[in-house]
């Protein structure tokens, strides 16, 4: 009866913190071709924060909006911000004044609270369940100690510490598992099968190009966009010590194709 108990309380606590991570929101989905699910939210809820950060860079550059700059940064290009862009985009534009590596951009606050602003959307769609993330990592404390627990109740040997391990597994499978729920990663698969051929998708067509961008992620951008991901440093770590540009400030510079 101790034995499972022991192994019982931990594989309860971990549905219950399934169900709350993957739990459907009430509302339907937003229609994935219209409005509500912009290229920047389809990239949320493929890989958060970072992946709509991107995005909206990558939207500036296809206007011209932003260009690749000397030794793996993004620098202003054109003067104005484009008509109908996201928030993240918006917010992308008027925080970068001088030339920048992508992710020291991604960071800043105004970025940052666009895309949390997206995120939030996302949440109350029932597309992500980004607040329900803390009460789950609070009931999944507890199933840690499931293995240790059944050890000490039945022995290294018995099935209970099997059973505290795989318990353990799925903990840690929900503690740093994606912020969607069920419905938020179906919406994103459905798209990239719908819309597998933006893959094709060049600068001629820079509307479907996002969206390959923002479905895809890192595989298109090194596909589609090769020159302006490379020379920008999108998909690099920024360096650990300020850039001196040293003489020819323009140079490297690069547009989004390649």
């Amino acid at each position: 009866m101790v034995h499972a108990l022991s192994a019982g309380v931990p594989w309860l606590l971990l549905l219950i913190a399934a169900a709350m991570r993957l739990q459907p929101g009430r509302r339907p989905v937003p229609d994935p071709l219209g409005r509500p699910l912009s290229p920047v939210r389809a990239s949320v809820l493929r890989g958060g924060g970072r992946a709509a950060a991107q995005t909206g860079l990558v939207e500036l550059c296809l206007t011209g909006s932003v260009e690749a700059g000397w030794r793996r940064t993004v620098e202003p290009g054109g003067p104005r911000l484009p008509r109908h862009c996201s928030e993240a985009a918006r917010a992308t534009f008027h925080a970068l004044h001088r030339p920048l590596h992508p992710r020291r951009l991604e960071d800043m606050d105004r970025v940052r609270r666009a895309v949390h602003g997206v995120s939030a959307e996302l949440e109350r769609a029932g597309l992500v369940s980004r607040r329900r993330v803390r009460g789950v990592r609070g009931l999944l404390l507890p199933v840690f100690a499931a293995a240790p627990l059944g050890a000490v109740a039945g022995g290294q040997t018995t099935p209970w510490l099997v059973l505290g391990l795989l318990a353990d597994v799925g903990a840690v499978a929900l503690w740093f598992g994606p912020r969607r729920t069920l419905r938020g990663g179906r919406l994103p698969a459905r798209l990239r099968r719908d819309h597998a051929g933006a893959r094709r998708a060049d600068e001629r067509r820079p509307e479907t190009l996002l969206l390959s961008v923002a479905l895809f992620g890192t595989p298109a951008l090194r596909a589609q966009l090769p020159r302006f991901t490379e020379e920008s440093g999108l998909l690099t770590r920024p360096p650990r010590e300020p850039m001196d540009r040293g003489g020819g400030a323009g140079a490297g510079v690069a547009s989004c194709g390649g």
